[in-house]
């Protein structure tokens, strides 16, 4: 997946190609994340689905529901997901910086030619 710290600093046009890589698997990461959301207040909500993506993307920013949640099971589906939601978040964060981070400490270790 990276190169071993004995290995030579990949080219930038191979460190682009890698971010660009992870910055796909990140996205669909996230977007499989709003998936439980969406369906979530479509079926438990009755929402239309577009009320329901903007409930689930609203979600996913730290925002509060923009449209009113009336049953109790909805407003309890709405605190487990947001903490879903949050997790997702960080951790497609955290895919996306792996390279960047990988490659300023593989700089900082590499040997000088």
């Amino acid at each position: 997946m990276f190169e071993h710290v004995k290995q030579d600093v990949i080219s930038f046009k191979q460190f682009i190609y890698r971010l660009f890589r992870y910055f796909i698997f990140a996205s669909i990461f996230l977007l499989l994340g709003l998936i439980p959301g969406i369906l979530g207040f479509l079926f438990i909500e009755n929402l239309l689905f577009i009320e329901a993506c903007i409930n689930a993307l609203s979600l996913l920013g730290g925002l509060d529901s923009p449209y009113p949640l009336i049953s109790h099971f909805g407003k309890v589906f709405t605190a487990i997901y947001s903490l879903f939601i949050e997790t997702v978040f960080l951790l497609s964060s955290a895919t996306l910086l792996a390279p960047i981070i990988h490659r300023i400490i593989h700089k900082m270790h590499a040997p000088l030619n």
